[in-house]
């Protein structure tokens, strides 16, 4: 045992035991719900994201904030973190049996954590925090109030976040395994993707195919006709509960072919160090433009907890063959709906037309992708399927008054398991940020480090680059005091707020920052402020160290 868990372990058990002594019978594995009332989703776990499978259950809260969040379990605090993104407000608690449970986007926490968070905030001097509190033994039991809910970090709206994880493993496990939801919808099938494939490996433009819905939750996909050889199925698929219109994510999905089991996956697990494999199950372009399909096949997706296929899932269709294939897809109340289909095989397909220069990316192997000064290095695994890559370098008009240089791999962005490493040789001034060019000619800023011999960032696509100068500071907007609020808004045109510092008569004022609507906001009742006049000085830096400061005074009854 590692002296960390050793640790944890003494703690838990001079703090639990004395208590759990004094209950007449054992918690059993079943957690309270983390609110009062009617539950509704509006998000699931395991649910397709941009960048992630969903870890957790997003509960609705009416559109409002400060619920009373309540504990699952009787457990002692774990860790506290406040962030101006991701989570926000967070609370860890963590159980005997070996769980923890997490509470995410949270208002603001009961006065005995509060207390305990700003004391650590005045001591780092830092609005964001992430802190190990098991030393201070704070127990909480089973229907307590912890927290209330609220909309901080990178939350779309009012809600409360949830996980349920496995303390030693730190791996997200299924909250609906240990709670329970009212739910008799089964899963809506919208639509069924074919994909077919070069003899190098490389995916066509995907084919969509119209399902007839026959009741019961029941779909007809029809005969479809195939070039011979191998063919990937997609399911355009969705899930509601009744009184929400949120769409959630499929639980289960099974797809036999020919009798045979292909592809199965089903959501209990999830590893956080496997953000980026959801694009080992998910069709990425579709993704992008708002539809959820889930991928049945892909030589990286045994990889993923709780996703496995034989023989990668792909389904061998003869010319002049008839090959019968049923999905089925399941919630995690048990509701079931299933797709039926036949794939017909006709002549095989063409070879691929590979554009002069280009070459055929795969997942075995790693590379150096170069041209002129750029350079792109992949390691072996860092892609989910093969993709034809063209390495160049040319000029775009960007507007009527500049033109900007392009690195450009792919004409389509493509994702990557494992980051790339960008690197461009050459002087540049510490302002230079490496940029993704996204659609419409958006600027999307990467992580940059500079050194003697250029520049380097780490790419989670693969795709078009360029290099922007930042030279403009942030800016900083007063918008005055309202109530007993003290309000600010802080913008930066590229490169991002890296860290802010606010100080109230020459000392350190704790400001709460909100990043998705770049606000800034502090309280007249903290203790730096004196009745009569405040001077304040806020500074604001970007992630190229351009720095804004702004004064004013501020008046306290």
């Amino acid at each position: 045992m590692t002296r960390k868990k050793l640790w944890r372990a003494i703690w838990l058990a001079g703090i639990m035991l004395p208590v759990l002594s004094s209950n007449i019978c054992a918690q059993s594995e079943r957690l309270l719900h983390p609110l009062h009332g009617t539950l509704l989703l509006s998000g699931n776990f395991g649910e397709l994201r941009a960048t992630h499978l969903h870890t957790g259950l997003d509960f609705k809260t009416g559109g409002r904030e400060g619920m009373p969040v309540i504990c699952a379990k009787d457990g002692v605090v774990a860790r506290v973190k406040v962030s101006p993104v991701g989570y926000g407000n967070a609370l860890y608690i963590e159980h005997e049996g070996g769980l923890t449970t997490v509470y995410g986007h949270l208002n603001r926490f009961v006065p005995r954590i509060a207390k305990v968070v700003r004391e650590i905030q005045y001591g780092k001097e830092s609005f964001e925090i992430d802190e190990n509190l098991l030393g201070r033994q704070i127990f909480f039991r089973a229907g307590d109030t912890i927290a209330y809910s609220g909309n901080t970090g990178s939350s779309g709206g009012p809600h409360l976040h949830f996980e349920v994880r496995g303390t030693e493993s730190e791996q997200a496990l299924n909250p609906l395994n240990f709670l329970s939801v009212t739910d008799e919808t089964g899963p809506n099938v919208r639509g069924v993707y074919i994909y077919t494939f070069s003899p190098e490996g490389v995916g066509n433009a995907p084919r969509r195919v119209e399902v007839k819905n026959l009741g019961k939750r029941m779909y007809q996909g029809g005969k479809i006709s195939v070039p011979a050889g191998i063919v990937g199925i997609g399911i355009q698929a969705d899930d509601y509960m009744k009184d929400s219109w949120n769409k959630l994510g499929v639980y289960e999905m099974k797809v036999v072919a020919s009798g045979e089991n292909v592809f199965e996956m089903k959501m209990d697990r999830l590893s956080f160090g496997q953000a980026s494999w959801v694009n080992t199950i998910k069709d990425f372009h579709q993704y992008r433009e708002g539809r959820y399909v889930y991928l049945a096949f892909g030589d990286c997706q045994t990889q993923l907890l709780g996703v496995n296929n034989r023989q990668g899932g792909f389904v061998e269709v003869h010319k002049d063959s008839v090959v019968d294939v049923s999905v089925e897809l399941r919630d995690a109340n048990g509701n079931r709906s299933r797709v039926s289909l036949q794939l017909v095989g006709k002549q095989t397909g063409a070879g691929l037309k590979m554009p002069e220069g280009a070459k055929v990316l795969t997942s075995e192997r790693g590379g150096v992708l170069q041209e002129g000064k750029y350079s792109l290095a992949l390691e072996a695994g860092a892609l989910p399927y093969p993709v034809v890559c063209k390495p160049r370098v040319y000029r775009k008009e960007k507007d009527s008054t500049e033109t900007i240089e392009v690195f450009s791999l792919t004409e389509r962005i493509q994702p990557l398991l494992k980051n790339g490493k960008l690197s461009v040789q050459g002087n540049f001034p510490d302002k230079s940020v490496l940029c993704l060019l996204e659609v419409k000619g958006r600027f999307s800023p990467l992580s940059t480090t500079w050194s003697a011999g250029g520049l380097e960032a780490l790419p989670r696509v693969l795709g078009e680059y360029t290099i922007r100068q930042d030279t403009v500071a942030p800016i900083i907007l007063y918008t005055g005091v309202s109530g007993r609020k003290v309000q600010f808004r802080i913008f930066d045109d590229l490169s991002g707020i890296a860290s802010y510092r606010v100080e109230v008569n020459g000392k350190w004022c704790l400001f709460s920052y909100d990043a998705k609507n770049r606000r800034l906001e502090g309280s007249l009742n903290e203790p730096v402020f004196v009745k009569g006049k405040n001077h304040l000085v806020v500074k604001v830096e970007d992630g190229v160290k351009n720095l804004a400061t702004f004064e004013t005074d501020v008046y306290k009854k």
